[in-house]
């Protein structure tokens, strides 16, 4: 009996090219978390996949298992949902859209559903689309690395010393470590930190916190950007045990002196 094509909705995080018209395409669905899919004739079909196979893109899908069984799915059918057009507009929004994918692809198991990482990846894409300047780019993205630290497992420990257990003092200036949070400091810690200013603690702890419909609310100043990301991707990069090279290019985009 043939097979039944699966629906799904799923974003594009990767495109690798498989003989001379076929390609690999790494995606993140909402029904089936992470997979791979083979897309026949995917570089040159003008029919089935024409100006659809692009990162970033979220699509509606169609999927069949592989005849070879395994993880591997055939990708049957597309439409487009969402091209995040803005993102391919802006050499820097595109720069700091690439962190998104290359996490879910690197940080996230295959075949384990998770639809609110979804969800915050599409909001964090849709804001990068129609972010202007750096503190708007920046916000999006410290945000979204902050939450999805807390929705795959890895909560930063932001409300009081990760030694001793006072309360953070807001306040105050404080060390966020590698060691998963705040360090006060009456405290040793051996790992890698970052003095970050006051407020940005706190700033941090709502954003792991929020719905993702609210997170688009919550802003970060231009102070707070470089030691907030700063910490984060040495933080991401410790945790997957990942170079991470597209966070390390978003890491120097938004810590330079211009933005023009």
């Amino acid at each position: 009996m043939k097979a039944e094509p699966q629906n799904a909705v799923g974003l594009v995080l990767r495109l690798s090219q498989l003989a001379e018209s076929d390609m690999l395409v790494d995606l993140f669905t909402s029904e089936k978390g992470r997979i791979t899919a083979l897309a026949k004739g995917g570089k040159r079909s003008r029919k089935r996949f024409f100006g659809l196979l692009l990162t970033g893109h979220l699509l509606e899908i169609e999927l069949l298992p592989s005849k070879k069984g395994g993880s591997l799915w055939l990708l049957a059918g597309a439409r487009i949902m969402q091209n995040h057009l803005g993102l391919r507009e802006d050499f820097r929004r595109f720069m700091a859209s690439g962190p998104v994918l290359e996490i879910l692809l690197r940080g996230t198991p295959a075949m384990d559903p998770m639809p609110q990482v979804l969800e915050l990846a599409k909001a964090t894409l849709a804001r990068l689309s129609l972010a202007k300047g750096k503190a708007q780019t920046g916000s999006a993205l410290v945000v979204f690395l902050t939450r999805l630290l807390a929705l795959l497992g890895y909560r930063l420990h932001l409300s009081s010393c990760l030694v001793c257990g006072r309360p953070i003092k807001h306040n105050r200036e404080c060390r966020l470590s590698l060691a998963g949070g705040h360090v006060c400091p009456h405290c040793r810690d051996n790992r890698f930190g970052v003095i970050v200013p006051a407020g940005l603690a706190k700033g941090l702890e709502t954003a792991a916190n929020l719905e993702v419909n609210a997170l688009n609310r919550l802003s970060f100043s231009k102070a707070h950007l470089n030691p907030a990301m700063t910490f984060l991707t040495r933080f991401w990069q410790e945790t997957l045990g990942h170079d991470l090279p597209s966070l390390g290019l978003a890491l120097r985009l938004l810590t330079r002196e211009t933005w023009d």
